[in-house]
């Protein structure tokens, strides 16, 4: 009967152990923790500005954490997010360059499946070496990291670098292929929904399909799924294309609602902080949406904790981290249970 709750329990211990351990460094230092938190919290989702902050750094992590999801779903650890990241909004930023003529919904659509796609071809590439050559899918994401992140310099200093100027970054997209904002006056865009409706897309996918039981059978005993007659290498490589892909939507929806051009290392590192995310949830689509929506709160918030409280914004950083570390202890104590 309990192990229905863990996916619930878990996840509150590793939040509420790492805000303790958190509380205590803030000691520490001399500040006072309930202020901090105060501060931070209230600020980032109960101020209409701050709120539109939070959701404008909740949109990538969220579509982010669904592609490390699905591959963790099917027995692969994606480590290369942050690659994948930068390839979708390369995509989506071809298309908001050099697609003209076209109306706003479709112009956006178009570059959003473009980012999918250039995300989800950069998945595939670790996908098809460990399906077909057995390559550990961890080196090879993580390397792909640095290779997509020097590709998207290259290309922001020479091919497509705005003429003149004063930093490393492409002309704007047009204005047909930008998304709409959704709270007047502030940054807060229609990336949100893209989330929401992909937390949707999976959730489905996982949980009512065939796919979504091939990919848990992978995931669970790849033996067991060979002797069941499911394609083990398929599967290997449709789980790293829809992470990868899901990936590449957080770079597009980031050039197409805030940004509004590809920038050299424009991501503050979305694609790991969605590996914590995706541990974190245990599994669980709408356990992303939550610790997501946490994340990009603990993100909003950092700045005015720092201003108002006087507390480092490298406490965000240690509670990320520690929540982590908890849930990996939380996981640890549920094994040593069975």
């Amino acid at each position: 009967m309990l192990d229905k709750f863990y996916h619930l329990i878990y996840p509150v211990f590793a939040i509420v152990m790492s805000l303790i351990v958190g509380a205590i460094l803030i000691v520490l230092i001399g500040k006072n923790p309930l202020e901090a938190y105060g501060i931070l919290f209230q600020e980032s989702l109960f101020n209409y500005y701050g709120f539109a902050n939070t959701v404008t750094k909740t949109s990538p992590l969220l579509l982010a954490s669904l592609g490390i999801l699905i591959a963790l779903k099917g027995g692969q650890f994606n480590i290369g997010g942050e690659g994948q990241i930068y390839l979708g909004a390369l995509g989506s930023t071809l298309v908001g360059l050099f697609v003209k003529n076209i109306p706003s919904f479709l112009h956006i659509f178009v570059a959003l499946i473009a980012g999918f796609l250039f995300g989800g071809l950069w998945g595939i590439i670790p996908g098809y070496l460990k399906a077909y050559r057995g390559v550990n899918e961890v080196i090879t994401t993580l390397l792909l990291n640095y290779i997509a992140i020097n590709l998207i310099s290259y290309l922001v200093h020479h091919p497509l670098g705005e003429p003149n100027a004063p930093s490393a970054y492409s002309p704007l997209i047009a204005e047909t292929a930008k998304l709409p904002i959704i709270l007047p006056k502030t940054l807060a865009h229609a990336g949100i929904f893209v989330g929401i409706i992909c937390v949707i897309i999976v959730g489905i996918l996982l949980q009512k399909t065939i796919i979504g039981y091939e990919i848990e059978v992978v995931g669970l005993n790849p033996k067991a799924a060979t002797y069941a007659g499911i394609s083990v290498s398929k599967t290997i490589l449709l789980v790293m294309a829809l992470s990868g892909g899901l990936c590449g939507l957080a770079g597009a929806t980031e050039v197409m609602g805030l940004k509004y051009r590809l920038f050299e290392n424009f991501s503050p590192g979305y694609g790991f902080n969605a590996i914590a995310i995706a541990f974190l949830s245990r599994g669980n689509v709408i356990g992303v949406l939550i610790t997501s929506l946490f994340f990009g709160a603990l993100l909003s918030g950092a700045n005015v904790m720092q201003r108002s409280a006087e507390v480092p914004m490298t406490i965000v950083t240690v509670i990320q981290g520690l929540t982590l570390l908890f849930i990996a202890i939380s996981i640890q104590l549920k094994n040593n249970q069975k």
